[in-house]
């Protein structure tokens, strides 16, 4: 049985599958904002709904880029940690991983945010006053994760099936935050 934590999406996800890419069960939480008091809880609590331990769990998949560093770095420690304990296999992934459509968006700050206009390009980080206008100006109106704008149609909602029917698994035993520094930061 594998494990696929997503708490970077607008709903938080935990998904359990199996070895066929089969989702056996999807639970919707929300610990934002809580994280590192909340997920252990409720990772807990999804593993024994369905009768199982960490021990059960051949890998699990992580989301852990792009959101606040200070949460990646506590979720990247969690999953270390548990791995640490139960020596069993790990697989990061970007939240671009999530959407098979372009553009995708995803807030960065109060400030700014990431746009990934492709598959192949380069991840900008543009600033949040600019977005809007640059999403126009180049008639992106079909956007994937955008909770901001009314000009948009919006899809919020990753298909997870098909995000696991691609998936390849790793055998990492330890994860490194992903992280994509800006500019501004020095």
């Amino acid at each position: 049985m594998n494990l696929f934590i997503d708490t970077l999406s607008e709903v938080n996800v935990l998904i359990l599958f199996d070895n066929n890419k089969q989702i056996i069960n999807k639970y919707d939480f929300d610990v934002k904002m809580n994280e590192s008091t909340k997920l252990i809880p409720e990772i807990d609590n999804f593993l024994k709904l369905n009768l199982l331990t960490y021990n059960d769990l051949d890998n699990i998949v992580v989301v852990n880029w792009p959101w606040s560093f200070t949460w990646i770095r506590t979720l990247v420690i969690l999953v270390n940690t548990i791995n640490f304990v139960i020596k069993k296999s790990i697989t990061p992934i970007t939240f671009f991983e999530l959407y098979d459509n372009y553009p995708i968006f995803k807030r960065s700050s109060k400030k700014d945010s990431f746009l990934k206009l492709s598959q192949n390009s380069e991840i900008e980080i543009i600033l949040n006053d600019e977005l809007e206008y640059k999403l126009l100006k180049d008639n992106l109106l079909n956007l994937n994760w955008c909770s901001d704008f009314a000009n948009f149609n919006v899809n919020k909602s990753p298909n997870y099936q098909k995000v696991l029917d691609k998936l390849v698994l790793q055998d990492n035993k330890l994860i490194e935050p992903f992280y994509l520094k800006k500019p501004n930061i020095f």
